[in-house]
């Protein structure tokens, strides 16, 4: 009875924790359920969505660095070190 709770809401559009929240049950135990159903070839996860390409930003990792504002940087230290 449980698995077919389980695979009557399996619809290709949720994912696990939405099964069992639909069927009030805790996660870890409907993905074993579901684990199950897909090694019984009775479901099977869905394909994965296609991402668009990424492009490059220009000057994106570039080695050259600007310099670190030593000034600043001192005065953090001294900061810190007189707390």
């Amino acid at each position: 009875p449980r698995r077919g709770r389980a695979l009557a809401l399996v619809d290709g559009g949720r994912t696990a924790a939405q099964i069992a929240s639909v069927l009030a049950h805790r996660t870890f135990h409907t993905l074993v359920e579901l684990r199950r159903l897909a090694a019984d070839g009775l479901v099977a996860p869905a394909p994965p969505v296609p991402t668009p390409p990424v492009h490059p930003v220009p000057g994106a990792g570039r080695a050259d660095w600007d310099e670190p504002d030593t000034a600043l940087l001192r005065r953090l230290l001294d900061a810190l070190e007189a707390l």
